[in-house]
């Protein structure tokens, strides 16, 4: 037989492994391989050793009295080796007496090691070894240790061979095994099996690596009784491993109950057979006769045979827990773990036991029991969990199961349903910070940002509003609500109803300071908002809530403006804020921001005379006064003129028709053309429109469906006496541009309309010349020549939309030939673009594939009918500058003699926006009508 008896400390309470305490395992693994054949057995550290041994001894000496043959017994007593090995803290005595101090929580208490030597030299009969991993302290050597251990374990009176090793405590890594003892487990690994290896060859082998030598302060061995063979060769050699005993077998588990099971015995085995019936007795429900089986067996097991007994004592434990006879179940599950203490299934018995009794003192122990035994943090994580469940629910001990739950969050912060439990506790034993920072943490797992963000917002109410109440300060709660509100919007930047609930917090407390940096750090969240729509709509409010805060609380008039400019650079459709930064600005002496703004609101809401008013005003402070008249005509069309806008209206109004000191210039367009039009269709449109022209032409000739005129009909401007004809002569010089011919039919049932021919021409009818003033009729000449310009001319041509569209996708297929076309236009669109593509120019090519590029660059949906709406709106611009006079602008546009894609109505707001531009006084100016300051 093969002993190896094991003694180092168990870990700190608080997990922290005491010197030698993770040496034990290494140990304990490396000589219960079948190479070195040693059953190992553990020590109490917290009880005498010197006692333990002895009780040691005596089981063995049980034990071989129930062998038969007494020769066995003494042969087996003579051939047993024990292996005493020890790892821990050490002290010496005044007069040089060596202690192993085993108990990491009681360190002044130590077990002489001559005690031990004693008990060995006494009750031994075959070899010993001693391996000794000693841990000083700084009042000794590492040379005096291991003499004191020499003289202990002295080998002519002990028979003990001695391997020890000595070094300072905390001179080695704390979080690994000891130097020697990794040593001695190496060298067991490396052996030659054949051989075997002795304790000699060990120390041997030790003493002459240098690097093993150098890293132990002092090492040493003394001869024994023979040389101790830690690994036995194979072949056999003195001291090797007896047959197997019944006390090395395992406990092995089954089922959920964890009750033992046996294998089939042997003929000759007395207790595999009593347990076996026992097991047949029980499943039959004879519990009765299951116990009788039990502790029949159990009267014949030794008690050195540890691991047997706890076997029996288990069985008999899960019989008496059946029979609902708990305290007797406890006494048994109790005795096993006393023999077995690893066993699992005994410690979850225990627990559900005491549950059971309610004894809910014995619960909490034999719970801590179980907890520490568990390896795997997911394994401890679940017990707690359920542990607390039973305290909580069970004991009624929401403490408990408060602390077991802090324990489960402790090994995983983000379980939610401990988090949700927590907070629940937390509330009802009105520790409020802590629920809310529980509810917090669930909040936060929730993946989706906006619910997120909306469960953050609805914890901020309960802080500030509900309750929080009984238990915290005002200040305290809203601080609390806010840095969750924040939180919110960290959590989803889009969501902005947490943002209102701290402009309200803060806006009570007047804390206007603390509200600006709130916004601030809301507009720097908004830069992470992916979507470029989103982002500016909440930028646009952030900005507009600035501005206010400056405007209406830090009376900071310039940051107010800076603000507010802010939102309508993201919103330019934001009247109130552009009113907003008009006032800031008129306030600030800005007078020329202040008219931008003005001029932008104009075009947003033509209908708001009160800006106009607002123009009139900044106008005449910037000295500006063609414009200011022009602010003031707007003001008598709307029928809201002040009395300084009635005369300085009336002081300036023209007489007659405008009278240009000279024309346009081909730049001068751009300023009539509406700014917002689509500038990539129209570069599209301009580069094709010759082309396309002609190509119109062509598709009309060849159905024989081109328009006839009368040369007879051609009327001359010099000569002719029709003031119509004149004013479109007239009007072309004044525009720069060539006059269109003009062709009279005074029976023709129509106003003006254009001939679609190749010199661009115009049929003046019956219902021009008659019942219209030379204003109206020179509004009507202006805004009709507007269409014999540039790209404008193919609403002539093409003057449907559906036409244009036909135009607009042949020009792009001619660009882009693999471009798909629209299946309601394919035919139109493949018959005009051939005669299209032959008639463009080298140069008009070049402008198209550049225009078409540039398009799709920019990926700009295209909108024909908003690019129409824009030439009409030109058109209508054209006309009002020639005429000077909104109200006969106004009344032509109502007669509806051009419909299109705008209405009247649109028209004419359009033209009160132009009359306050910055485009219009330009053009004036430019025509030298502008009235001079």
């Amino acid at each position: 037989m093969r002993l190896a008896v094991v003694a180092t400390p168990s870990l700190h309470r608080d997990q922290r492994p005491a010197p030698g305490s993770l040496d034990g395992d290494l140990i304990r693994a490396r000589l219960s391989l079948d190479d070195a054949g040693f059953r190992v057995i553990d020590v109490d550290p917290a009880r005498d050793l010197a006692e333990q041994l002895d009780a040691l001894f005596d089981e063995l000496v049980a034990t071989r009295q129930t062998l038969v043959d007494a020769e066995d017994a003494a042969r087996d007593e003579a051939s047993t080796l024990f292996l005493f090995y020890a790892s821990c803290a050490v002290a010496l005595s005044p007069d040089g007496e060596l202690f192993l101090c085993l108990d990491p929580e009681n360190p002044g208490v130590g077990d002489a090691l001559g005690d031990i030597a004693a008990v060995f030299r006494d009750r031994a009969r075959g070899e010993v070894l001693f391996v000794l991993e000693c841990h000083h302290g700084p009042g000794a050597t590492s040379r005096a240790v291991v003499t004191a251990a020499e003289q202990a374990a002295a080998s002519p009176v002990t028979g003990v061979e001695l391997l020890v090793s000595a070094h300072p405590i905390g001179s080695l890594d704390a979080d690994l095994p000891s130097v020697f003892t990794r040593a001695f487990v190496e060298h067991l690994d490396e052996a030659d099996l054949e051989r075997g290896l002795t304790a000699e060859e060990i120390f041997r082998r030790v003493q002459e690596n240098p690097g093993l030598a150098g890293a132990i302060p002092c090492f040493a061995r003394m001869d024994g009784r023979g040389s101790f063979a830690v690994l036995v060769p194979r072949g056999g050699a003195p001291g090797r491993r007896l047959r197997r005993e019944p006390e090395a077998a395992l406990l092995e588990s089954a089922g959920e109950g964890g009750a033992a099971t046996t294998p089939a015995p042997a003929p000759d085995d007395p207790v595999a057979q009593y347990l076996v019936a026992g097991d047949t007795l029980a499943a039959a429900s004879d519990l009765d006769g299951a116990l009788t089986a039990y502790k029949k067996a159990l009267a014949l097991v030794g008690v050195v045979q540890r691991d047997a007994r706890a076997e029996v004592h288990l069985r008999i434990a899960h019989a008496r827990w059946r029979q609902e006879r708990h305290r007797e179940a406890i006494e048994g599950f109790e005795k096993a773990l006393a023999l077995a203490p690893e066993h699992r299934p005994a410690l979850e018995a225990l627990v559900e036991l005491h549950l059971a009794e309610r004894d809910f003192a014995r619960l909490r122990t034999a719970e801590e029991r179980l907890l520490t035994r568990v390896e795997g943090d997911a394994d401890r994580f679940a017990l707690l969990v359920r542990f607390a469940e039973h305290w909580e629910i069970v004991a009624g001990d929401p403490e408990r199961a408060q602390q077991l739950l802090e324990r489960a969050r402790e090994l995983d912060p983000d379980d939610a349903a401990v988090l949700r439990s927590l907070g629940r506790l937390y509330q009802a034993a009105g520790d409020l910070a802590a629920s809310l920072d529980a509810r917090r943490c669930l909040a936060e797992l929730v993946p989706d940002p906006r619910q997120r963000a909306v469960a953050l917002l609805e914890l901020a109410r309960a802080a500030i509003q509900g309750e929080a109440r009984a238990t915290l300060t005002e200040v305290t709660r809203e601080q609390d609500g806010i840095d969750l509100l924040e939180r919110a919007l960290d959590a989803d930047p889009t969501f902005l109803d947490p943002l209102a609930l701290i402009a309200i917090l803060l806006s009570a407390r007047q804390e206007w300071g603390e509200l600006e940096l709130a916004y601030r750090r809301m507009l720097d969240r908004a830069q992470r908002i992916p979507g470029l729509r989103v982002r500016s709509d909440v930028t646009w409010e952030l900005c507009r809530r600035l501005g206010m805060l400056f405007r209406d609380h830090l009376e900071d008039p310039s940051s107010a403006l800076e603000a507010f400019e802010g939102a309508v650079a993201e919103r330019p459709d934001d009247v109130p804020g552009r009113l907003s930064a008009a006032s800031l600005a008129r306030s600030a002496g800005r007078i020329e921001r202040a008219a931008a703004h003005l001029q932008a609101a104009a075009v947003l809401d033509p209908g708001n005379v009160q800006v106009f008013h607002d123009l009139f005003d900044t106008f005449q402070k910037l000295r500006r006064v063609d414009q200011a008249w022009a602010a003031a005509s707007v003001a008598v069309y709307l029928g809201a003129a002040e009395e300084r806008e009635r005369f300085i209206f009336e002081e300036h109004r023209p007489a007659g028709l405008v009278q240009p000191a000279r024309g346009l210039g081909p730049g001068s367009w751009d300023l009539l053309r509406a700014a917002d039009r689509d500038r990539a269709l129209e570069e599209i449109l301009a580069s094709v429109a010759d082309a396309a022209i002609r190509a119109r032409f062509a598709q009309r000739a060849r159905e024989k469906k081109a328009p006839h005129v009368d040369p007879a009909a051609r009327a001359d401007a010099e000569r002719n006496a029709a003031g119509v004809v004149r004013l479109f002569s007239w009007a072309s010089r004044c525009l720069g541009i060539a006059a269109p011919a003009v062709y009279l039919r005074k029976d023709a049932p129509i106003v003006v309309a254009a001939v679609t021919v190749e010199e661009p021409s115009v049929l003046v009818g019956g219902e021009a010349l008659r019942g219209r003033t030379a204003a109206e009729l020179a509004f009507l000449v202006g805004s009709h020549v507007a269409y014999h310009v540039g790209p404008h001319r193919l609403l002539l041509h093409f003057p449907s939309l559906e036409e244009l569209g036909v135009c607009l996708a042949a020009a792009v297929k001619v660009a882009r030939p693999s471009e798909p076309v629209p299946a309601e236009l394919e035919g139109a669109v493949l018959a005009l673009m051939p005669l299209l593509d032959e008639r463009l120019t080298e140069r008009e090519r070049d402008a198209l594939e550049a225009a078409v590029f540039e398009l799709y660059e920019i990926r700009a949906p295209l909108d024909l009918a908003h690019w129409a709406g824009s030439v009409e709106r030109c058109a209508a611009r054209v006309g009002y500058l020639l005429t000077g006079e909104l109200s006969v602008a106004a009344s032509s546009l109502s007669r509806g003699d051009a419909p299109g894609v705008l209405t009247a109505e649109e028209k004419i707001g359009d033209l009160l926006s132009f009359t306050v531009s910055d485009a219009y006084h330009a053009l004036r100016e430019e025509l030298g009508v502008a009235i001079e300051p």
